[in-house]
């Protein structure tokens, strides 16, 4: 122990020596050199000591965050507390076993909900107290349910609901409240407000979704933005203009493309605008015609007669009508009548057409192109400029489905196809941002220890190149010192450094009084005559 404390003491004496030999230059760089390391070393020490915490929970209540950071002391865990104790952070290797072990133990609970009934019956509860308690837990359900929506970071739900009454005239609707906290930048769509309105309303007995009130954090109604007659009217006409966009944007770039593996990028515009048709109706033919030879019979009557009848010569009287006189010999007639009736039924044929909504109107549908003259100079696409405009339109026509002589349409391709060719502007030539080197490397995040390696790395090498050399400079040699052995040999003295500080008059007096001094020195006795003769002079 005594062998190391003198070691000790012999490295202090030994530094003290060498800081004693050193010039004040010297000792400046030594002590930058000593602070710049100590503070290289304390920002590695931090960065690698730092720990990092996340969030564990955010929003919670008194309740909740108090069980939780009892939870948190009791397996020694560290934490900490932001927004006045509704976050709870810990450090991010723990995060994720933290919040296992607290969902074993329920944490967080949040909103009350069914779980109110596992616990046993209070002695002595009445149905009050057991409606009351139904009220919240269905009020902690829904509020957890509606949590469970992307943009909603909290909810909570009131209801009232009112006893029955014996008269439905005099029964009360009931009635909801919901107070909607959404996630930062976000807001509920009037879909998603209905959707909300509609889970509480059919979650409720006898609550209608016109009883249902939501609100957000700010205090805005959102409710009352629910979509009407008026906005589905609307909302549909949007999505028919969406798919108006879509059919000419997927036209055109059919279109475009095409022309542009001919003509070359840039050197043709298309431009399509078309018309659907969106109603939607149904058309039904019917036709009536008749085949006589046809087996269609719809109805068919026969009557058929047969009987006897009295000798046509019977002579006129008594004896021969009546039958008990009639005489032996006299003959009678027979007959047999029949009559057929026949109905064909008449030949029908129904057709039912139904279109459905998004039918183009081929007739409206209209396509300009223009085209760079400077593109079609080398391309066989006629000899004339009418003859290459009607290249042009029949290559348009075909990729985008337009065709003359078509059945219930009337096309004409000069008049839905517009061809011009014309000179085209040159585009101006983008500047060149690319960034330099210098900046990208102030824009790296190890600039700074970047820096700092570079200025470590500079002191080291001044330490070393004067390392084991005499502390004062070997003027005598008559060789120039240069480089950083100047800057370390060059002696800085106080008055040097508070001269810095002077101002251009005092500089001057400064001088004046350092050549006098210098004059003095170098020849006392012409000074002690010059000063007799200013005293002389007065």
């Amino acid at each position: 122990m005594e062998s190391f404390t003198n070691t000790i003491k012999q490295l202090l004496a030994g530094l003290r020596g060498l800081w004693q030999e050193m010039s004040l230059n010297r000792k400046v760089l030594a002590v930058s050199l000593v602070a710049l390391s100590l503070c290289i070393i304390g920002i590695a020490w931090v960065s690698m000591t730092r720990v990092d915490y996340e969030p564990l929970y955010t929003q919670l209540s008194d309740k909740d965050a108090g069980a939780i950071v009892a939870k948190l002391e009791e397996e020694g865990t560290p934490y900490r507390l932001e927004d006045n104790g509704g976050t709870i952070l810990v450090p991010t290797e723990v995060k994720y076993n933290t919040r296992l072990k607290l969902a074993e133990q329920n944490l967080p609970q949040g909103e009350s909900g069914f779980e109110l009934f596992r616990t046993s019956t209070n002695f002595g509860e009445t149905q009050t107290d057991k409606k009351v308690k139904y009220l919240e837990a269905l009020q902690g359900e829904l509020a957890r349910t509606i949590q469970r929506l992307d943009k909603v970071k909290a909810a909570k739900v009131n209801l009232a609901l009112p006893e029955k009454s014996l008269f439905s005239d005099q029964e009360e609707p009931a009635k909801a409240s919901v107070v909607i906290n959404t996630e930062p930048g976000q807001s509920l769509s009037p879909q998603e407000v209905q959707a909300v309105t509609n889970l509480v309303a059919n979650s409720v007995e006898r609550l209608k979704p016109e009883n249902v009130v939501i609100v957000d954090q700010y205090g805005t109604l959102l409710s009352d933005a629910l979509p009407s007659s008026s906005m589905a009217a609307s909302s549909q006409l949007q999505m028919q203009l969406a798919l108006k966009k879509e059919y000419e944007k997927e036209k055109q770039i059919a279109i475009q493309t095409m022309l542009d593996k001919t003509l070359g990028v840039d050197n043709a515009v298309v431009r399509v605008n078309a018309e659907i048709n969106f109603n939607d109706r149904e058309e039904r033919t019917e036709t009536y015609g008749h085949n006589p030879d046809g087996p269609f019979v719809r109805s068919e009557e026969v009557i058929k007669e047969s009987g006897t009848s009295p000798a046509a010569n019977a002579a006129p009287g008594t004896d021969s009508n009546i039958p008990q006189y009639t005489e032996t010999g006299t003959s009678t007639g027979s007959y047999d009548k029949s009559q057929t009736s026949r109905n064909y039924e008449i030949d029908k044929t129904e057709t039912v057409t139904r279109y459905a909504p998004g039918e183009v109107k081929y007739d409206y549908l209209t396509i300009s192109v223009l085209v760079n003259n400077a593109a079609t100079q080398n391309l066989k696409l006629g000899s004339s400029e009418a003859d290459k405009i009607n290249t042009i339109r029949n290559i348009v026509a075909t990729a985008s489905g337009l065709r003359e002589n078509r059945e219930n349409e009337n096309v004409d391709l000069a008049e839905n196809i517009s061809v011009a060719f014309l000179d085209f502007q040159p585009l101006p030539e983008p500047e060149n941002e690319t960034p330099s080197p210098v900046e990208t490397f102030m824009k790296n995040g190890w600039m700074p220890w970047a820096l700092a390696g570079l200025a470590l790395l500079a002191c080291v090498a001044v330490f070393l190149s004067r390392r084991g050399r005499s502390p004062l400079p070997q003027v005598e040699t008559g060789q120039p010192i240069s480089g950083f052995e100047a800057v370390a040999d060059d002696e800085l003295s106080l008055e040097k450094l508070i001269d810095r500080n002077m101002t251009p008059s005092d500089r001057e007096n400064q001088k004046i009084k350092e050549e006098i001094d210098r004059l003095v020195q170098s020849n006392p006795e012409n000074a002690a005559q010059v000063l007799k003769s200013w005293l002389l002079e007065g």
